[in-house]
Parts: C-alpha cells; structure tokens; sequence
C-alpha cells in the first residue's frame, strides 16, 4: 500500500516533534535543573587568618519563618561565638543566594546558558555589636528575596551563603538551603510599643506651702500557684550562656532549655526555690513555672573561670490564659 505523499510529511513532522521534546527532557535531567532534594546539608567553611588571635564562628542560623514567598523580606538571625582572645567590635554578613532549581519550568530552562554571576545575588551588611572573648552576640541579617524576572516567578529552591567577617577579617561561613514559594509578597510589620505618655506635674503657688507626701511600700503580692498548665512552651538556649537573659511568664507555662552546646551545665536557682537542673551536651530540659514569683538561675560548668551568667524568668498570674483543661507541657529531659 502507497502512502500519500501528505501523510508522510505529517509523519516526519509529529516524528521531529517527539525527538525534540525528548532531547529537552534528557538534557534538563542531566543538567540537574528538574530535582527534588532540596535538603541539602548545612555546609561550614573556613578561611585563613592573618590575625590568630580574632576568630569567631556562627553558632546557629534561623530564618524568622518558613514560608517564605519569592519577592519578600527575609531576616536571618545568627548566634556568633567570640572564640579568639581579642574584643569583637564591627562585624559584616555577606548573604549570597545562589538559584539552584525553579518552579517555573521556563525559567529552569533558561538557568541552563545562564552565567554563575547571574544566578547569584549578594546582599552585605554592617553591624557595631560588641562580643568579648568566649561570649557570644545576636545578629539578625535582613535580606530582599526576587519575586520575579521577565515576567517568571523565581519560586524555587536556593542555596544561602552567610560569611562572616570580623574587625575586617573573614572568620567563618556556613551554606544552607532556603525555599521560596509562590504568591503574593506579604509585608511584615513589625508593632510600634507605645510610648510612655507623661503625667503633667502641677507647680504650687507661692503663698502654699509645698505638701510632702510619704508614699506607702507597695504590698509584696502572695504567690498564686496554679494546677493546671496552659500548654505554653518558651523555648531559650544556653550556649556558653543564657542566649535570653530574662523571661517573662504566665502561672502555667513552661520553659524548655536548649543547650546547643558540647558542654555540660548546671541551672541552679539562686533563692533554693527550684532543685538544680543539669543539662548534658545538646539535650533538652523543660520545667512548668506553676507558682508565681522570681526565678533567678545561674549558670554553672565545669573549668569556669568568670563569673556565672544569669537568667531571670518572671512569673506572673493571668487566669485568661488558663485553659479549660490541659496537661500540654511536662517536666522532662530530652
């Protein structure tokens, strides 16, 4: 049987057509561009210092959310670690963010013939926080994530470069992944605290003599002591110290100490109203505040030679947040 000459045109073209399509497919696959393994492990670098005697490094990295939106703001907040024998005063981030997949299936075709320079995008920033010899200080990085270029949304998953620089020298980096979703960029404001608003003072009158008034010692409230907890967790973490040296609770609540560090601590309650907590190298230990009052805790470790630093959690009643009934948060060690 003949085909006619018609037919055999279609045929070469649906033939040519396949062929493409699945030249485009094997090429994206074996350039990596289509992949779902976007965990991609916490990598730390190392540079060479020309002073030895200044050195720090990035205990902790955590972005303030995870659902994060291509074109929002993004902050880091870091935990930097004065591990040299010289004060810390200035120190500057570099955030690099390096594309490695996106969503839009177009825009993964095109990070194919796109240079490593525009793939990339570095933000830099300066900070004047004082860290003496073996504390540690916060940072919080604010960096501006693209939503979109030539009209793709640039949703996908990106590798985040933070370097670390000390009075003027490189000390430390760590690479970690960060994903940006689809949708709209949403703003974050943060809440104004309201200012103190004054109280007037009236002036007396020449012919009236001025009133001393003695003002009574304001009565010690009782301690309440509630029995059923809200289900609140305040997490806090101790690294060489309290990373938050105050906390303020509601009867019922419960605190869960972090400690990130390799050490072992001691938590002792400096007024004997609490037992000593010891807590091991990267363990967890939470504790339900039931009873109001002042809670003062020292930190203690072996081969400590300054002063204990401190922690103060207050602990005051609020029957709204009481639940119904809840048994949420427990005493324990993990």
């Amino acid at each position: 049987m003949l085909l006619r000459k018609e037919t055999i045109n279609n045929i070469k073209d649906s033939m040519k057509k396949t062929i493409s399509m699945i030249l485009i497919i094997s090429i994206i696959s074996m350039s990596g561009c289509i992949s779902g393994d976007s965990n991609t492990p916490v990598d730390i670098q190392k540079f060479e210092r020309p002073n030895k005697n200044l050195d720090a490094k990035i205990v902790d990295i955590r972005f303030d959310r995870d659902d994060i939106r291509a074109g929002e703001k993004v902050t880091a907040e870091l935990l930097i670690d004065n591990t040299g024998s010289e004060n810390i005063t200035g120190e500057t981030i570099e955030i690099k963010a390096k594309v490695k997949t996106l969503d839009d299936f177009l825009a993964n075709l095109a990070l194919m013939i796109m240079s490593e320079e525009k793939k990339s995008k570095t933000y830099s920033m300066d900070f004047d926080t004082g860290i003496k010899p073996g504390t540690n200080g916060k940072l919080s990085a604010v960096f501006h994530t693209i939503q979109e270029l030539e009209g793709r949304n640039l949703s996908g998953t990106y590798d985040i470069t933070i370097t670390l620089s000390v009075n003027g020298q490189k000390v430390d980096a760590r690479v970690l992944p960060l994903t940006l979703l689809k949708g709209t960029p949403r703003e974050f404001t943060p809440v104004p605290t309201p200012s103190p608003t004054s109280t007037p003072t009236s002036t007396p009158t020449p012919d009236t003599p001025a009133v001393t008034v003695t003002q009574e010692p304001a009565a010690i409230p009782e301690p309440v002591e509630v029995n059923i907890p809200t289900g609140y967790v305040n997490y806090t973490r101790i690294y060489n110290s309290y990373i938050d040296p105050q906390l303020k609770l509601n009867a019922g609540d419960a605190v869960e100490w972090n400690n990130i560090d390799d050490t072992t601590y001691t938590l002792v309650e400096m007024d004997n109203k609490i037992s000593n907590i010891t807590l091991k190298d990267n363990r967890r230990y939470r504790l339900i505040f039931n009873r109001t009052g002042d809670y003062h805790f020292k930190l203690l470790y072996s081969g400590l030679r300054t002063a204990p630093t401190e922690q103060e959690i207050i602990v005051r009643y609020n029957p709204s947040a009481l639940p119904n009934a809840a048994n949420n948060a427990t005493n324990k060690t993990e």
